[in-house]
């Protein structure tokens, strides 16, 4: 009689303790993810722009000098994993792996959550509606960072959420800019 409770019992008791210990690495994971994302998303505010367009995409009028921006979410220039623009190889080169040497001294997305690549990175910069034209530091606008689900790994808890048609969302982090140049002083 205890064999067969003893039998029925083992495999639940191994289901909750094998659960238990996948959440735990799942909230592990995400915490390394948003770590790694609020620094990120904290240097892409005060550096250059990351996507290629963003001076088209963001550019004033001259006649409108000094007028407030309105807000317009539908203003962006993307760039990153699933958008087929690459960004700034450069950039993304140091926001991957920082600046551990030199003057400047910061750690990068990769000391906080390894394996991260910049083809699983999405940046998108959006009219926030705050500042004004002309400005001299440039627009004003929101900086979103995005990494994808292939980022974060849960073997059994993602396998078993996407079975039910659980997706997981993009993991996202959203800051507004500040002056967006990494120069002291003027930019030349």
């Amino acid at each position: 009689m205890a064999l067969t409770e003893g039998l029925i019992v083992f495999p639940i008791m191994v289901l909750a303790i094998s659960l238990c210990v996948e959440f735990g690495y799942m909230m592990y994971q995400w915490n390394l993810a948003a770590k790694a994302m609020q620094l990120g998303v904290r240097k892409l505010v005060v550096s250059e722009p990351a996507t290629p367009d963003f001076n088209t995409v963001f550019a004033f009028d001259d006649t409108q000098s000094g007028q407030l921006i309105d807000a317009d979410a539908s203003v962006q220039s993307t760039c990153g994993a699933g958008t087929g623009i690459a960004c700034d190889a450069a950039m993304m080169t140091r926001l991957i792996s920082g600046n551990l040497t030199g003057g400047q001294r910061w750690p990068g997305l990769a000391n906080y959550f390894p394996g991260i690549t910049a083809g699983q990175i999405r940046i998108i910069y959006e009219l926030s509606g705050l500042g004004y034209q002309g400005r001299p530091g440039g627009p004003v606008v929101t900086v979103r960072m995005e990494i994808g689900r292939d980022a974060i790994d849960f073997p059994v808890i993602g396998r078993l959420l996407e079975s039910i048609g659980i997706a997981f969302p993009p993991f996202t982090v959203t800051a507004t800019s500040e002056d967006l140049r990494s120069c002291p002083g003027p930019c030349s």
